[in-house]
């Protein structure tokens, strides 16, 4: 097991572990000489040198809290990536449409009745959470391309959904347990509860808020968090990671402005969710954005919103081509990106289903990894392609019988 420790822990016989100079570019007080700490003066040459921080490798059975587990999971899937055995996109994906329906049907339930005054039924919401997880460890694809095609008109459900679902998916490639990742989607199911206690003028405004209407809607994590804890049952966890959600890594987050260290571990994944569906989600006063240029977006975020090391993370989990997403190919062609491939994120799994002209053709599934081995080089993603430009329905194509 790794884990980060602060420099002052440090003992004889530690020892510190390799990493990529990705990591530690963006922690410049990281210690990351590989070998073992041979003596109290080599910790106290450490010290000296202005490091404050080194990742060891510790004996199984080590006690961590969620924060020091997510630190080592990010850690050790920096220098080797995960690969799972999955089940088959076309095995899986009509289950997860089972599942996200159920989901909605569940999430219109629960704010309808938190915007009643009613107590949120959390037992109950653990068994929809329990059905994302299970999908998203069979295969995590499925979910992303779902949560691509809900119709804005249900933006509410469906965001909360969306955010449940990504995060599951993002918590689940990193090896959070299961505990963790019940936890994780229930805070996204639950993270805007809140925005039920804020007046539906402010809610539903599409002119600029005024500062007094955005003071009110900064205080929807509080509120949520009053809703939880009414309700009864909540893991502290699960409110926490509601309470953060709006917080960023550079402090200038609401409701309390806390830095990294401050966040919820579990809310920092929330938080990417959050933000990623809300950029590709078509709203009454905005188009969405496509995926990759979400992402890319995102990224310019890192040091300000989120944490350098996270959000290339969530950007390796979901691909540069993200499950769900029409791509243009060198062929001329188009075809949708069934399943992302985190090792070789320029080479993922797609359906080809139309000829350059954007007429339907017979689908060919085509492995673009697979084919770069064979020394087939030819095709490759020249780009993403907004579904809505040219009037292309996916939903046919994702499903068994596509």
């Amino acid at each position: 097991m790794i884990k980060k420790l602060p420099v002052e822990e440090l003992k004889p016989g530690m020892e510190v572990v390799k990493l990529s100079s990705e990591l530690w570019e963006h922690l410049p007080n990281l210690y990351t000489e590989p070998g073992e700490i041979r003596s109290e003066e080599q910790i106290s040459s450490i010290l000296n040198n202005g490091f404050s921080h080194a990742f060891v490798k510790m004996a199984a059975g080590v006690d961590e809290t969620t924060g020091e587990k997510l630190d080592r999971l990010l850690a050790e899937r920096e220098f080797s990536p995960p690969v799972k055995p999955r089940v088959p996109f076309e095995q899986e994906i009509e289950v997860a449409r089972m599942t996200y329906e159920n989901a909605m049907l569940h999430a219109k339930r629960v704010i309808n009745d938190a915007k009643m005054g009613r107590k949120v039924d959390y037992d109950a919401s653990l068994e929809t959470v329990d059905d994302i997880v299970e999908s998203a460890v069979r295969n995590p694809d499925t979910l992303v391309c779902l949560s691509k095609l809900s119709d804005y008109d249900e933006y509410t459900y469906a965001h909360s959904i969306n955010v449940a679902t990504i995060a599951v998916v993002f918590g689940e490639y990193l090896g959070l347990d299961r505990d963790d990742l019940v936890k994780l989607g229930a805070a996204g199911m639950m993270h805007d509860l809140g925005k039920t206690a804020v007046p539906a003028r402010i809610i539903n405004k599409r002119a600029r808020l005024t500062p007094q209407e955005f003071e009110e809607i900064k205080r929807h994590p509080e509120y949520g968090c009053d809703i939880l804890e009414k309700s009864g049952g909540v893991p502290d966890e699960v409110l926490r990671a509601v309470r953060d959600h709006h917080e960023k890594f550079n402090g200038g987050g609401y409701p309390e402005g806390r830095d990294r260290q401050g966040i919820a571990p579990l809310s920092r994944i929330i938080s990417l969710a959050d933000v990623y569906d809300a950029l590709t989600s078509d709203r009454s006063y905005k188009d969405a954005i496509l995926p990759n240029k979400a992402l890319a977006i995102m990224y310019g975020m890192r040091e300000q919103d989120f944490d350098p090391r996270e959000v290339q993370m969530f950007i390796k989990c979901l691909g540069i081509f993200p499950s769900g997403s029409l791509v243009r190919l060198s062929s001329g062609a188009y075809g949708v990106v069934y399943e992302s491939n985190p090792a070789l994120p320029l080479l993922p799994k797609i359906k080809i289903i139309l000829d350059e002209d954007l007429h339907p053709i017979p689908s060919e599934l085509v492995d673009l990894a697979v084919e770069q081995a064979m020394g087939h080089e030819s095709l490759k993603i020249l780009e993403c392609a907004d579904p809505e430009t040219y009037k292309v329905n996916l939903k046919p194509y994702l499903t068994r019988k596509g």
